[in-house]
């Protein structure tokens, strides 16, 4: 086990438990000799404006508002990345192969602000492709398999935010800001309560770069049925953090 480092700080917390593993750029998944998968998220057919989340399809149903939802999936390795696609929103794991850094703010919609797809790296971590997790519910279906670890970064509408302020709370961070993703394993055989937490930004800085994060000594991701993100952070209001809440992930490895 290497040394933890700063943004890779990570807790997992089960009832009083609490046990710290590392995520850091130097390290790589750790080989237990059984048979694993990389999802690496290749497989995956985007648009013109180099990404996909999702799309309309047999299953729409409809949101009471005049509108449809159409729940999507991209399938890879086994594991189930579940997104719903609204036409002018979505919410789940989008697609991309954009290599643009900034971010420039749009009308909100997929098209109409395609740097909501953008991280801060300008490239995926391995091969042309990575995922951008913005979920309000949706989870990755990993069927009884067990995340090993995988690679993350910060958005590029994430990091403006930190930069120059999220536009519903005042200013840019400051040292005593944070913003932190949290991953709820669920296993097979029922509830954990366990969490998983991994700094974004904190004390001035944030992640500019694309860190690992190893899970392979933490048993909550062993036989996973699903797994499940959340969001916290300083920059809030009554209705919940105000930062964009998205992270950046690549090359997930799982052992079945």
């Amino acid at each position: 086990m290497k040394t933890i480092k700063f943004f890779a700080l990570a807790a997992i917390a089960c009832g009083a438990a609490m046990s710290f593993t590392s995520c850091s750029s130097n390290d790589n998944p750790v080989d237990s000799g059984k048979a694993t998968v990389t999802i690496g998220f290749e497989g995956a057919t985007l648009n013109a404006q180099g990404f996909w989340c999702g799309e309309e399809n047999g299953n729409g149903t409809d949101t009471g508002w005049g509108g449809k939802i159409y729940p999507c999936v991209y399938k890879e390795g086994g594991a189930e990345f579940n997104t719903t696609f609204g036409g002018t929103y979505w919410t789940g794991y989008a697609i991309s192969n954009r290599t643009e850094k900034g971010f420039t703010m749009g009308d909100f919609t997929p098209t109409g602000m395609p740097d909501q797809f953008n991280n801060v790296t300008g490239k995926a971590h391995g091969g042309k492709n990575f995922c951008i997790v913005q979920t309000y519910g949706e989870t990755i279906n990993l069927n009884g398999a067990t995340l090993k670890g995988f690679w993350f970064t910060n958005s590029s509408y994430t990091a403006n935010a930190y930069l120059n302020g999220d536009g519903m709370t005042p200013g840019k961070f400051e040292a005593n800001d944070w913003f932190k993703c949290v991953l709820y394993p669920t296993p097979v055989d029922g509830m954990s309560g366990a969490r998983y937490e991994i700094y974004l930004a904190k004390d001035g800085d944030y992640v500019k770069d694309w860190q690992y994060c190893d899970l392979s000594d933490v048993d909550a991701f062993k036989n996973v049925k699903s797994i499940s993100f959340q969001f916290e952070g300083t920059k809030a209001n009554d209705w919940g953090v105000t930062t964009p809440t998205y992270i950046c992930i690549d090359d997930l490895v799982i052992e079945k």
